[in-house]
């Protein structure tokens, strides 16, 4: 029995078969086929692709259906792969440039966490150093996550009343948005104004 991934291969040579060569349509279905093995390409062809929204002059109604329907692929892996793509054009683009022979591209979910540590503000510049120096030697990525949790400072626990107060704030805002909406039965609207009422109680108390 075939498995998931030789099926998805055998679509995406059906749909190859069907494009004319050389497009950019074919060169991302190309791309596609040899991902396993190149993440990068996929992922440079994926951004050309919804950058330039040429998903919709082959008929698709959305870059995730295109993603879906023909390069086989779930619309969250394809956001994986344009977003780890477009960081390291940005942010180290010499990576990009290895053969993967002499010197081979760090993993997918590598630089997923390099990534998410440059854009955490709470992950000071010293630590995101060493988490890049790390990922771009092929560390793997269950340590990179390791190293990430560590360099993140323990979240900070607030005191009830404030966490109550701001859930006040909220709830008063909800209440005022929904009177503003037409529509909106009073009897929800009251169920609101109660929930208010009952947050400012635990306040008062």
């Amino acid at each position: 029995m075939e498995n998931k991934e030789t099926k998805a291969a055998i679509a995406i040579d059906e749909r190859m078969a069907q494009v004319k060569p050389g497009t950019p349509r074919y060169e991302a279905l190309e791309a596609a086929r040899r991902f396993k093995t190149s993440w990068t390409e996929l992922g440079g062809a994926l951004s050309r692709v919804r950058r330039k929204k040429l998903f919709s002059q082959w008929g698709f109604l959305s870059f995730e259906s295109y993603c879906q329907d023909e390069i086989r692929i779930k619309p969250r892996t394809a956001a994986k792969l344009t977003a780890s793509y477009t960081f390291l054009k940005e942010e180290e683009p010499a990576v990009l440039e290895r053969d993967g022979l002499k010197r081979s591209i760090p993993d997918l979910a590598a630089v997923e966490v390099m990534r998410k540590a440059r854009q955490d503000e709470y992950v000071s510049e010293e630590d995101y150093r060493r988490i890049k120096e790390m990922a771009l030697d092929e560390v793997p990525a269950s340590s990179l996550r390791k190293e990430y949790k560590q360099a993140r400072p323990p979240p900070e626990i607030k005191p009830p009343e404030v966490v109550i107060k701001k859930l006040l704030e909220q709830a008063n805002r909800l209440a005022d948005s929904m009177a503003a909406v037409q529509g909106i039965p009073r009897a929800i609207i009251e169920r609101v104004l109660a929930l208010v009422d009952d947050l400012r109680s635990l306040i008062q108390s």
